[in-house]
């Protein structure tokens, strides 16, 4: 460690090493009480809060790993000032948070841990994951995406980068550097490839440090057209209804991550805009849609799904869409919106379409009033698309022609099978495809909802049918329905 007398060291000249390129952002230097004082491409030299000298150290030598790292003291008493002085009354605003989010992408540094982060934003990108994992292991780290709902594993690294990648993260997402013992949630704005993103970041502490997921969000894609999706024609025409009722609940369902939100998005798309009032409440806003007001919740200043529900309301809507019903509040309120004239649209977690009455009920809503405002429930998975330039015809396995033949469908003679080449990154796949169900909520089924009675599924109306019409179609494989629990 490089030290230096207070008198070489002028604590008022702080204000100018505010331009200093990748500069902490000004949360980070409070917390940790850090700043740099001179950046160059093999060596930093930072200034530290003389109380928290020894607990940075070694965080900020693995943050800036691979240059030459010097730390300077300072009195407690100079740096308060130079926060009170300098920082207080320039607090970052969200342009300021996302230039900071920007650099880091785009700066070109000899830094190992700013050229890994950069590489793996940009690879993520473009192989369309959803999802980037940073998990620790006893000697190495692994970097994995989710492309098209599954794991892969692209990089396998030595721990002794792991502080430094982490805490990079921590600092692009305002987060507390120091604090690896509880789990931290923030949000992350930056552009790769002229692509804004909005990336959610969640780190847990685990055996041999943080796990670290980002979810990635293109802030600028469009929704989708409804038609687009996957969905089988008989099946559309059942959704179009949606769109049409005058007040009412419809819900889509299905586990994390099978495009509920998407779905949602596409039916509001083919509204009348111009004409209707629609609000959505999200977590967080997927796709931009002009014509509708979008909310994004804020959970950390109370802003919930059941309280935002309630102030939109006022706002006087013809639709609203809540992005996920999580609690008996947020449902009861969807209800009672449902009742007084409303057309709502929401999410919930359900394995099948007819599960969600029960689900609504275990919140501890009267079932009369599930009956009233109900119109329709679909549960949906997606399942993905065997490569189209590499594919091959197989002959119809026996396990299949059962299944064919349980729900009258035809023998085809062959289906598509996976094989792999480069186009697909040799996996077999390419893309993915919606598996759904529709459960119309008619007089005979107000009836039994209102009664308690059970509720019984047309065969020819699950997902199981509607998955196994896709794989008799050449669109997906007898696998990917068993990955996805569908059959």
């Amino acid at each position: 460690m490089k030290n230096m007398s207070r008198n070489e060291f002028d604590i008022t000249s702080f204000s100018s090493y505010r331009t200093v390129p990748g500069q902490y952002t000004d949360s980070f230097i409070k917390t940790t009480g850090a700043v740099k004082i001179s950046d160059e491409a093999h060596a930093v030299t930072i200034a530290v809060k003389e109380s928290k000298l020894h607990e940075c150290i070694t965080n900020l030598k693995n943050f800036h790993a691979g240059r030459e790292t010097s730390f300077v003291s300072v009195s407690d008493t100079a740096f308060e000032e130079f926060v009170g002085s300098i920082l207080e009354g320039n607090a970052p605003d969200e342009k300021h948070v996302k230039d900071v989010s920007g650099f880091v992408l785009e700066d070109v540094s000899t830094s190992s841990v700013i050229n890994i982060i950069n590489a793996v934003f940009l690879e993520a990108v473009r192989s369309r994951a959803s999802d980037i994992h940073i998990e620790p292991g006893p000697e190495e780290m692994l970097i994995r995406f989710r492309i098209d709902g599954v794991m892969k594993t692209v990089r396998t690294l030595r721990m002794e980068l792991f502080s430094g990648i982490v805490g990079r993260i921590k600092i692009m997402a305002n987060l507390n550097i120091m604090e690896n013992r509880l789990p931290q949630d923030g949000h992350i704005q930056v552009t790769v490839e002229n692509k804004k993103l909005d990336i959610r970041l969640s780190t847990v502490p685990v055996q041999n440090g943080e796990s670290v997921v980002l979810r990635l969000f293109n802030t600028q894609e469009v929704a989708p057209e409804l038609g687009r999706l996957g969905f089988s024609q008989e099946i559309l025409g059942k959704l179009s209804l949606a769109t049409g009722y005058p007040n009412g609940l419809v819900l889509i369902t299905g586990p994390t991550g099978s495009g509920k939100t998407t779905t949602l998005h596409a039916l509001l798309c083919t509204m009348d805009r111009k004409r209707l009032k629609i609000i959505t409440i999200e977590d967080p806003v997927e796709n931009s849609i002009p014509g509708i007001n979008q909310i994004q919740v804020h959970e950390e200043i109370g802003l919930g799904f059941d309280s935002l529900l309630r102030r939109v309301l006022r706002q006087d809507p013809d639709v609203i869409m809540v992005g996920e019903i999580r609690d008996r509040e947020t449902a009861e309120l969807a209800l009672r919106a449902a009742l007084t004239g409303h057309l709502i649209f929401a999410t919930l977690h359900t394995n099948d379409s007819i599960s969600a009455v029960t689900r609504l009920e275990n919140m501890g809503l009267e079932p009369y009033l599930v009956a009233s405002v109900l119109r329709m429930c679909t549960a949906q998975r997606l399942v993905r698309k065997v490569c189209p330039y590499c594919s091959e015809n197989v002959p119809v396995p026996a396990v299949l022609k059962k299944l064919g033949k349980e729900f009258s469908l035809p023998d085809c003679g062959t289906i598509r099978e996976e094989r792999g080449c480069e186009k697909c990154s040799y996996t077999g796949f390419s893309g993915r495809t919606v598996v759904s169900e529709i459960f119309m909520v008619d007089d005979d089924a107000v009836k039994k909802i209102s009664r308690q009675q059970e509720l019984v599924k047309n065969m020819n109306s699950s997902l199981a049918y509607d998955g196994v019409k896709k794989v008799f179609a050449g669109e997906t494989t007898l696998s990917e329905l068993k990955r996805e629990g569908i059959v």
